[in-house]
């Protein structure tokens, strides 16, 4: 197992803790938006909407496995300060962070879904692949590869909130 990676034996309880990072983690990639300009801006408000989709896509298990989920003025507090914590990163550090850090998530939401029954089968595989176009993305942007967003790209293409209309290309 990667370095990091926290196991579950209880799927509400993992499954609480995933919806509530995602909820954080779109307001700590937003706020990390606010730090950089250009494509960096760009990445970063498409990870904050990858976190969004992937809440929406796993609040209704959330609700039907009757879990308590902390209050949003609280998590979104928790994603500004780990946000606030990485300002003045440097985009390489930034980034190399995730490629090394990300890759347990992947693992951890791999065992969530092994855990999950059947009918939330779906739902769950949204958790898993919203983690993996992440470190696709963060892997290809250390190697400073053109293509790095194409990862993210697919994710929200495949993904998106159906409220929101397609804007096509990003």
């Amino acid at each position: 197992m990667t370095s990091g990676a926290r196991t579950f034996s209880d799927y509400g309880q993992a499954l609480q803790m995933s919806l509530e990072e995602e909820i954080s983690g779109e307001v700590y990639f937003a706020r990390l938006a606010e730090f950089f300009s250009g494509r960096r801006k760009q990445a970063l408000l498409m990870l904050a909407e990858i976190e969004a989709v992937t809440a929406e896509a796993i609040r209704p298990l959330a609700k039907s496995h009757r879990l308590q989920i902390a209050a949003p003025d609280k998590l979104h507090a928790t994603g500004l300060a780990e946000a606030d914590g990485r300002r003045g990163l440097s985009w390489g550090a930034l980034i190399d962070e995730m490629a090394t850090t990300f890759p347990a998530y992947v693992e951890e939401f791999e065992a969530i879904e092994r855990l999950a029954p059947a009918e939330d089968g779906k739902a769950i595989k949204i958790l898993v692949d919203h983690e993996v176009a992440a470190v696709s993305f963060a892997t290809l942007e250390a190697q400073a590869d053109p293509a790095s967003l194409r990862p993210l790209e697919e994710f929200l293409s495949s993904h998106r909130r159906s409220a929101e209309p397609d804007a096509g290309a990003s």
